[in-house]
């Protein structure tokens, strides 16, 4: 499986059906995806994630209501990898709302047990 590397500056690729306005319900429900970029020092409990173009100063791209649970994807050689889940947002300059931060949980540390829950249930997935 590799080990776990993730830099400040690498680009992840997150999706969800959330909101795009946050508090209006409406502008959710509809699959989106966007890359964003990694920030501060990222580690096995959290990945923080901002739009590049607006660095986390100003609202910008990101999850919002709606988005928490949804993938996150690293590029690995041209294939998608998902390697954790979308846990919170933030507005910018982390205030409430959405647009400024994306936080990423990664799945490292669950990979084992996934896995094994998978195989319990039945599921063919892949070690």
């Amino acid at each position: 499986s590799g080990a776990f590397k993730v830099a400040p500056g690498d680009r992840f690729t997150v999706a969800g059906f959330g909101v795009t306005v946050p508090g209006d319900g409406k502008s959710g429900g509809v699959a989106r995806s966007v890359t964003l970029t990694t920030t501060g020092q990222p580690g096995t409990l959290q990945i923080r994630l901002f739009d590049p173009k607006t660095r986390n100063e100003r609202d910008g791209l990101g999850a919002c209501n709606g988005d928490t649970g949804g993938p996150a994807f690293q590029d690995n050689s041209g294939r998608l990898v998902v390697i954790g889940v979308v846990s919170l947002a933030t507005a910018a300059k982390n205030e409430a709302g959405c647009g400024g931060l994306t936080i990423v949980t990664p799945l490292v540390r669950y990979r084992e047990w996934i896995v094994q829950t998978a195989r319990k249930l039945g599921s063919p997935l892949a070690p």
